[in-house]
């Protein structure tokens, strides 16, 4: 299925959302979707569109093993690179606040042919703080620490575990 622009990273979002259900129904984690706000917009008095009424946070939260967890997600159309800038202001903020106050923060990335990653926030800050002193303007790929990579299942907790989660 071929989705517009707007909407290129739905079904990467509605495969985090059925994971998301499986740990739900498991009993390991909560994590929704955060809903999006739109406005419609009437033309004779039919809806002919709509527009984004307030920008989301982040895609998703909630919390694991009593911690707070969220993320974005983002599907690339490359194969082997994202932009930085894919990351919205408001989203850097949000996340970089979280994290700050103790949460989870990370950038779920989805690439053409079935490659996801969980790029922990404190790395995706380093890249953008460089991209906007002159530095590359997007991560490769093989940049990608292996830790990152999740699998097609897109069973994230365990790489959370391994990443985030403190022992002991």
């Amino acid at each position: 299925m071929r989705y517009a622009h707007a909407n290129r990273g739905k079904a990467f979002e509605e495969s985090i959302i059925m994971m998301n259900e499986i740990y739900k129904a498991r009993g390991k984690a909560i994590i929704t979707k955060v809903p999006t706000e739109w406005i419609p917009i009437r033309q004779g008095g039919k809806i002919v569109s709509a527009k984004v009424e307030n920008k989301s946070i982040v895609d998703f939260l909630g919390s694991y093993k009593g911690q707070s967890i969220a993320f974005d997600a983002k599907e690339c159309l490359s194969s082997d690179r994202i932009r930085w800038a894919e990351l919205k202001e408001h989203q850097q903020e949000f996340l970089d606040r979280h994290y700050k106050t103790g949460g989870i923060s990370f950038v779920f990335v989805s690439f053409k042919g079935g490659r996801y990653f969980a790029v922990p926030w404190k790395v995706w800050e380093y890249g953008m703080d460089e991209w906007q002193a002159g530095g590359a303007a997007s991560i490769h790929i093989k940049d990608f620490s292996p830790e990152w990579k999740v699998p097609g299942s897109l069973d994230y907790l365990p790489i959370v575990d391994r990443l985030f989660r403190k022992v002991g």
